[in-house]
């Protein structure tokens, strides 16, 4: 549930609905914005309809897709059978990622996640050197 300051100021995005699907990459929903979604698929408006793995791709990619409402008590509105696709049982875990939401089940999340400190750190270098490098080259 939403808290209501947040709700108030969310109310466009919340009028226009979300979309939720399977992770194309790992065990979790993605929940997008209306708008953003919208985007999402103009992108993949350019790829060619008649190119056999273009379609797979987005076959793929919107596997599980369905619309998602906000109720006045700002609770999203999910089908069971979609949570059902990320293996969400009770306790659950959003994160933020960029222009959506992750909801994961808490205890995927966690494994997931668990590397040891060594690795969070090479991890850290390697993603911010990488972003740094493609910044210096545009």
């Amino acid at each position: 549930m939403l808290p209501v300051t947040l709700r108030n100021q969310m109310t466009p995005i919340l009028n226009e609905g979300f979309f939720i699907k399977k992770s194309y990459y790992n065990e979790c929903l993605e929940l997008y914005p209306a708008q953003e979604w919208y985007k999402i698929m103009a992108e993949m408006d350019q790829n060619n309809r008649f190119d056999e793995e273009s379609q797979l791709f987005q076959r793929i990619f919107t596997d599980g897709l369905r619309p998602v409402e906000v109720d006045s008590s700002g609770r999203l509105l999910i089908a069971k059978d979609v949570i059902s696709l990320a293996g969400i049982t009770k306790e659950v875990k959003i994160v933020p990622m960029r222009k959506h939401l992750e909801i994961w089940d808490v205890k995927e999340y966690e494994a997931t996640i668990s590397i040891s400190k060594e690795d969070k750190k090479n991890l850290v270098k390697r993603v911010m050197l990488n972003q740094k490098e493609n910044k210096d080259v545009s």
